[in-house]
Formats: C-alpha cells, sequence, structure tokens
C-alpha cells in the first residue's frame, strides 16, 4: 500500500507520528508513512490510547469509535474484525496483551486488505515498546 497505512488513520497535524513522511504526511486526508511498520505502531498507540484514555475495553468499543456509524457498517465491522482476531465483541480485552494484536491484525484487514500476523505486530509492540 503506498500510504503504508494498514488501518486508514486520519491525518492531523498535531499527531507527530513516528515514521510520518516529512515531505508529504498526508493523502486525501489520511497518513502516509514511511513504511508500514509505522502505519501498525501508530494503529497499535491509538487503540490503546483508546483502552487507557476513554476506558473502551471491549472490541465493539473501540470499534465503534474507529468506524462510527456515520462512516460505517458497525455492526459489520466488529462482527468480521472479531471473527477474524477470535474475540468477543463485548469481552474486554487487556491493552498490554495479545488480544490488541489480534484486533489491529483483524482491523487491518477490515480497512485496507493488508495482511500481518498477531504474532508479526506482537514482535512489532516489543520493537517499538508500544
Amino acid at each position: 500500500m503506498a500510504n503504508h497505512n494498514p488501518l486508514n488513520i486520519r491525518y492531523h497535524a498535531a499527531n507527530h507520528w513516528l515514521g510520518l513522511d516529512a515531505k508529504c504526511p498526508q493523502v486525501k486526508g489520511f497518513c502516509r508513512f514511511h513504511a508500514d511498520v509505522y502505519g501498525y505502531r501508530a494503529a497499535i498507540k491509538l487503540v490503546v490510547n483508546y483502552m487507557q484514555r476513554y476506558g473502551l475495553t471491549t472490541p465493539r468499543a473501540i470499534i465503534s469509535r474507529w468506524a462510527p456509524p456515520s462512516e460505517n457498517n458497525t455492526a459489520l465491522y466488529v462482527a468480521a474484525v472479531c471473527g477474524r482476531a477470535r474475540l468477543k465483541p463485548d469481552v474486554p480485552i487487556n491493552a498490554k496483551g495479545a488480544e490488541v494484536a489480534a484486533l489491529v491484525s483483524a482491523m487491518a484487514r477490515q480497512e485496507t486488505g493488508m495482511h500481518i500476523t498477531p504474532e508479526a505486530l506482537q514482535e512489532l509492540r516489543q520493537r517499538f515498546g508500544v
């Protein structure tokens, strides 16, 4: 994917993401990263922020903020992501647990069709400390 933004993170000038392309930080309102790993890192950080700052600890709550009904078929999104990630929509997940990697992996498939294993995302989390 040309923008290296597997979860279609919207661009906001206030967010100084690691790996954001300095010459062309956004394309059509979405962040543009130098490499996929930076897009995945940003996505993990956002999901963890949703959990820690806003108390959104279930896949349904996280996805409902990420892909609101005003822009998406959120119920279908929740069903597809939870099915792929083997998570229950209304069961809380641990921000430091492997469930976050499973959730982000499945969300990337839903958003852009990009595939990364939860195990690879766990390695990325360790590498970047997120």
